[in-house]
């Protein structure tokens, strides 16, 4: 693994990374780069790998969700707030370390891709669950709305996946290097949406300390909602421009 600088890593997230965030996941942006640059550096510098520091993240999936069944609501809430905000240094981390060192791979993304996956229903469960722990006998359980939130999540994800696949082999071809794309009204609600995806334990501790955790699930659950209508929505429309001969 090459010798790397803090400040090349920053240099090259800022090139190639800064301008898409800003975009899809602002939040990353605002709160987890900078811990994240200085950890993908300190990575770099012992000769730890990208590979490393996903399952780094992935060991905190089941303590997130070991931490809300065993322990007691106010315990519980700290350790898996801080656990999430642990996982989401480490999941913006990796990919730095990977370009700054030159040792991206299929078999690293990929992985990367499932454990964000695992995370994110993994944390709204948890969420629920402490919520089922404060306020047990709920008509309906919070555990199911963490879980119904899980479920939205990964599918607006894979959705807005397949959709971009789609785009670059229809569109690509028919657009010159450079080519700027259309700005929609539902790229701009997209992007306030998903940036919001990161600053879940942020804004779950926030109501938790108010005792408004069950406030947090109901917004969660149409976040997670109006997340994957505008993705599915949009990308439907996209589609029906195209087909009509337009580029979207």
């Amino acid at each position: 693994m090459k010798t790397v600088s803090l400040a090349s890593i920053v240099a090259d997230y800022r090139a190639n990374k800064l301008r898409d965030e800003l975009v899809g996941d602002w939040g990353s942006v605002v709160f987890y780069r900078l811990p994240a640059s200085t950890l993908a550096w300190a990575a770099a510098t012992l000769g730890i790998t990208p590979t490393q520091l996903t399952a780094a993240g992935a060991l905190m999936v089941p303590l997130i969700a070991l931490s809300a069944w065993f322990l007691q609501p106010a315990t519980a809430m700290a350790v898996v707030v801080a656990l999430a905000l642990m996982f989401n240094v480490l999941d913006c981390a990796d990919g730095q370390l990977a370009r700054a060192t030159g040792t991206s791979s299929l078999s690293g993304r990929y992985l990367d891709f499932a454990t964000d996956i695992a995370y994110r229903t993994t944390a709204y469960a948890s969420l629920g669950l402490i919520a089922d722990h404060i306020w047990p006998g709920a008509a309906f359980p919070w555990l199911a709305v963490g879980l119904c939130c899980g479920f939205l999540a990964t599918y607006a994800r894979l959705n807005r996946i397949y959709a971009g696949g789609l785009w670059a082999e229809v569109l690509e071809p028919q657009q010159p290097p450079g080519a700027p794309g259309k700005h929609k009204a539902f790229d701009t609600v997209f992007s306030v949406l998903s940036g919001l995806d990161t600053l879940l334990p942020l804004l779950a501790f926030l109501a938790w300390t108010a005792g408004l955790l069950w406030a947090a699930m109901i917004w969660f659950l149409l976040y997670t909602l109006g997340d994957a209508a505008v993705e599915v929505i949009g990308n439907y429309r996209k589609a029906q421009r195209i087909d009509a001969g337009g580029t979207g």
